[in-house]
């Protein structure tokens, strides 16, 4: 019986302390899913340990037009991009490992120079074949190898989906309209519990926002595509109101 009084106790002292304390800080939340609308597709093509950089250009250029080539098939509307991001065209020394997994010098002070393929279609559907067909086109070219010195080879990374840039941006003003409307629903929920006198809005933070309007690729190695149902974006709201707490005793 002492126990239970004791609880009792201790439960209503830490009611009066946050009544007491004359503030509530609230934090709403949102979520706002919406489906991908495109799917984006990366080669990075590299060409190292050149002796001219001339040289290195040429052959860079060589191969990033034979994947351009099927790259363009899939450019069908006005929102489709096709995009060629040139790199640096720098002298270094270059490195690669054995056998045992230990690092040794394939060149040195040799040039380098890189372009980054970039395919963003609304031909979801098709990733899978567009993935096969690039695949296709590099024959001896895909990944690099360890044993030659002076090569040009493309890497071919995980596809991501994603929305477009307004897209996300009305998807964020969307999140950021649900997570008022969590805070003023758990606001009303207080008022139920303690009757606030003098009640003002004392603080609105930034909103905060989590999620990205691309999707991470769900594997760490190329494989087949998989289409995620949604791209999310979520918006935390924080709220402060202070209060004459006195009214909560009443």
């Amino acid at each position: 019986m002492k126990k239970m009084s004791l609880a009792i106790g201790m439960s209503f002292l830490a009611q009066a302390a946050f009544c007491m304390d004359g503030s509530v800080e609230i934090l709403g939340r949102g979520t706002v899913e919406k489906a991908p609308e495109f799917v984006e597709m990366q080669v990075r093509v590299t060409s190292l340990c050149y002796e001219k950089p001339l040289m290195a250009q040429e052959d860079n250029a060589k191969l990033a037009e034979k994947i351009l080539g099927v790259m363009k098939a899939y450019v069908r509307t006005e929102k489709d991009k096709l995009l060629a991001s040139g790199g640096h065209t720098v002298r270094q020394t270059e490195y690669t490992s054995d056998s045992d997994g230990r690092s040794k010098i394939l060149c040195e002070q040799k040039w380098r120079t890189s372009n980054v393929l970039t395919l963003q279609t609304e031909d979801m559907d098709s990733a899978a074949k567009i993935q096969e067909k690039i695949l296709e086109t590099l024959t001896e070219e895909e990944g690099m190898h360890p044993g030659e010195t002076q090569q040009t080879y493309a890497e071919l990374e995980q596809p991501a989906f994603a929305v477009y840039p307004e897209t996300y941006s009305a998807m964020k003003k969307e999140a950021q309209a649900k997570a008022w409307g969590d805070a003023v629903g758990q606001f009303k929920g207080f008022l139920e519990q303690c009757k606030l006198q003098n009640a003002k809005l004392a603080k609105i933070s930034e909103p905060e926002y989590f999620g990205l309007a691309k999707s991470s690729p769900l594997n760490e190695e190329v494989g087949a595509p998989i289409i995620p149902d949604s791209i999310s974006v979520s918006a935390n709201w924080k709220f402060v109101w202070t209060f004459d707490p006195t009214a909560c005793f009443r």
